[in-house]
């Protein structure tokens, strides 16, 4: 079974039937928000507390209303126990914070009438 990669944004919901599964991709950091039924979601833990860096999977099950943030990153199997319905958030990567913060610190900078830039173009204009 290949692993379907998250698209782009932030988040992505998907339906699952009851008894089926979803393989994803997600960063660590990532959080699963069970909307409606009960989920299993299965990551793969391949740091230190692997012992001898054996591959262990923990297990966690997510009713509705629940949210589970991804402790490590990887592929992660989601499996419904019942029908449900399934908000997965991607965790920012550091590129992306990295510009907000830049972004941020640049537009103290910058005069907050650069909206009004046409002001002076629609006064000749009358």
């Amino acid at each position: 079974m290949t692993p379907n990669i998250a698209p782009n944004d932030s988040q992505s919901r998907l339906q699952l039937a009851a008894g089926s599964s979803r393989l994803l991709v997600m960063r660590a950091g990532a959080a699963v928000v069970c909307t409606e039924g009960s989920v299993r979601v299965e990551e793969a833990a391949n740091s230190l507390e692997a012992a001898g860096g054996l591959h262990r999977v923990v297990s966690v099950r997510v009713n509705a209303g629940e949210v589970h943030g991804l402790a490590y990153g990887g592929a992660v199997r989601l499996a419904a126990l019942g029908g449900a319905q399934v908000i997965c958030l991607e965790a920012e990567g550091f590129a992306r914070s990295a510009m907000r913060w830049v972004t941020a610190f640049f537009q103290r900078f910058f005069p907050k009438s650069r909206n009004n830039s046409l002001g002076a173009l629609h006064k000749i204009s009358k």
